[in-house]
């Protein structure tokens, strides 16, 4: 290969990682807003309701975005394995786009009743099928148009997308939050958030219509015709690796979401800090180590997928316990350090699992395969996070018990990682032959 050879295939690789980077931010900046904004709307979607059972009736829409996602992920994987992936990570984005710029419009119960919290429900409905088919697209463009020496470096680009979004969601409701009364927040404040969706979405689609479509994917149109059921070939072929991404996921979503968005809830509404300072302690402490998540890609491409990954996995199962022992000690000071540690793991794991996740399944069914596996593990790993970690407050009385979840959570991703060969630095693999059984990596003619 020519050093320009070289130097073209690492501008494409920047372009794909970056258009991943900032399509996934937005994504994630709007899907976040209701989490960041979920004590608020408890209050003007589910009045009927107090305390605790209108937190869960909110978490709950939660939930139910994450049950949707895997038909999202089937709808766009399978348009995307056959039609490529930029077309329809515009479709993911504009959707995302226009479902919570309308969640900005919606009257609350008190003009409209029950009607309210049903309007609510569907625009959730429909924001979860668009992130459904955004993360396996992302995934995707951004490793198929990396070199293999590099893919754990620009595969992490999702991971950033990630952790920007999460952060500018709640950077954006802390700062309304901080400029508004409690009843301006609750009359009017709370909208702007989900309006900013609009120009977002206008950046979004800009930037990505000037991307390329992954050579990987032209490569393969090229040699043969698209895959057409990928999903038939999915669950056929390459079993062991949907089940695997399924595992991983569940494992770090859970992890993630417990350090990251569901904090918003634990230390507003269980530990009783001011909303205003847990929402921006959640910017500090996603913010803060988003500079791990490049480097953990980097290490893996030296050293390994599976070794950086369990590093992270391990990190929750030592500090979890004591970190949120910290955050309840009455002290802001004592919170913010603890998680600020808990999310050094955290990030670690996030640079590298969405690269293993696309190094499981070849180019021909890769979009549907991460989609359906990465958002089955989603809707009992992030989806449910927050709501199963509240109903264990509640029930228990203990505001420890997260802490006991987030062990759990990372112990099975140790494990399903015992299943995995390493696989960092090999070729993406092209073809039909299905990978999973022992666990090997196809050695693929297809990344030049």
């Amino acid at each position: 290969m020519t050093t320009d050879t070289r130097t073209d295939r690492e501008v494409v690789a920047r372009r794909a990682s970056t258009a991943a980077a900032v399509g996934t931010a937005i994504e994630y900046y709007d899907f976040a807003i209701y989490g960041a904004l979920a004590v608020v709307l408890a209050k003007l979607f589910f009045p009927a309701t107090q305390g605790f059972v209108a937190l869960l009736s909110t978490l709950g829409v939660i939930a139910g975005a994450y049950v949707i996602r895997p038909l999202g992920g089937l709808i766009f994987g399978r348009l995307g394995d056959r039609k490529g992936r930029r077309t329809v990570l515009l479709a993911t984005v504009a959707l995302m786009g226009v479902a919570t710029t309308l969640t900005g419009l919606l009257p609350t119960y008190a003009s409209i009743g029950v009607a309210a919290p049903i309007l609510l429900t569907v625009l959730r409905l429909l924001q979860g099928l668009s992130a459904g088919g955004e993360v396996g697209g992302a995934v995707s463009l951004s490793t198929e148009s990396s070199p293999s020496k590099r893919r754990g470096l620009f595969g992490s680009a999702t991971s950033i997308g990630v952790a920007i979004g999460l952060a500018g969601a709640a950077a954006v409701v802390g700062t309304v939050s901080a400029l508004t009364t409690a009843e301006q927040m609750a009359g009017w404040g709370w909208r702007i958030p989900f309006l900013i969706a609009a120009p977002l979405l206008v950046a979004a689609v800009i930037y990505r219509l000037k991307v390329e479509d992954s050579p990987l994917f032209l490569q393969m149109v090229e040699e043969s015709a698209p895959p057409k059921a990928p999903l038939t070939e999915v669950v056929r072929d390459h079993k062991g690796s949907l089940l695997r991404v399924v595992g991983l996921a569940y494992s770090t979503l859970t992890t993630g979401a417990l350090a990251s968005v569901y904090l918003v809830v634990h230390l507003s509404g269980v530990l009783k800090y001011s909303l205003s300072s847990s929402l921006w302690l959640t910017v500090l402490i996603i913010l803060v180590p988003i500079g791990l998540i490049p480097w953990a890609g980097a290490l893996s491409d030296r050293f390994g997928r599976k070794r950086v990954a369990a590093t992270g996995m391990i990190g929750f199962v030592v500090l979890s316990v004591p970190c949120f022992w910290l955050m309840q000690q009455g002290s802001l000071l004592l919170a913010i350090i603890a998680a600020l540690v808990l999310n050094v793991p955290f990030a670690i794991q996030q640079g590298v699992i969405y690269t293993m996740y696309a190094e499981l399944f070849p180019t021909r069914v890769r979009y549907s395969g991460v989609s359906l596996g990465f958002n089955i593990g989603g809707i009992v790993g992030t989806g449910t996070a927050s709501l199963v970690a509240t109903s264990l407050v509640a029930a228990t009385g203990i505001t420890l018990a997260p802490a006991f979840y987030a062990v759990f959570a990372a112990v099975v991703g140790l494990l399903m990682l015992r299943t995995i060969a390493e696989s960092a630095g090999q070729r993406l693999a092209n073809g039909t032959r299905p990978q999973e059984d022992d666990a090997t990596p196809v050695p693929a003619t297809a990344e030049r």
